[in-house]
């Protein structure tokens, strides 16, 4: 299924080295082989909510969605796992996402400072990139976004997974 790309509007110096190796090379080769080698396993989104009430969870819901590119890595840090509780079972766990474009803003991934209304909320959307199935969950922030130039040079998002949130599809 094809979904938009969310382009990013990171402002990049040319004069500093990563940021002229960024859309190009960093970037391009992450777009063009990973998916070609089939090591990503999961597809990244940035998901909008928008209810149709003045809060969050007022009303009814819609979705914008925009996908990231190149698709980061996801890597289970805190395990994701199914707890019982009094009124049924519950997913719980943590993700760790690395390797995401730097010409995206901290805005565009958090959500904050992008001027969202009180009826929206903004979420990390993580679903199947190669037909094993995988059910769509969203994701909310657990720390503030990292940016890491030297190690994965990428933006690196914690994320918790939302329990009892509405499905969503990209």
């Amino acid at each position: 299924m094809t979904s938009p790309v969310l382009i990013g509007d990171a402002t990049l110096d040319p004069a500093v080295l990563v940021d002229s190796l960024v859309p190009d090379l960093i970037d391009g080769l992450r777009d063009d082989l990973l998916p070609a080698f089939g090591v990503r396993s999961y597809r990244c989104f940035r998901v909008i909510t928008t209810w149709t009430g003045k809060e969050a969870g007022e009303g009814q819901v819609t979705y914008d969605t925009a996908e990231l590119r190149p698709q980061p890595r996801v890597m289970v840090w805190d395990g994701m796992r199914f707890v019982q509780a009094m009124c049924g079972i519950r997913e719980l766990g943590e993700v760790r996402l690395s390797e995401i474009s730097l010409t995206y803003t901290e805005a565009q991934l958090t959500g904050r400072g992008a001027g969202l209304g009180r009826n929206q909320e903004q979420f990390i959307g993580i679903t199947d990139a190669h037909g094993q199935g995988t059910e769509a969950r969203l994701f909310g922030m657990t720390a503030p976004a990292f940016v890491d130039r030297e190690k994965t040079m990428g933006w690196m998002l914690y994320l918790r997974v939302v329990d009892g949130a509405p499905s969503w599809a990209p």
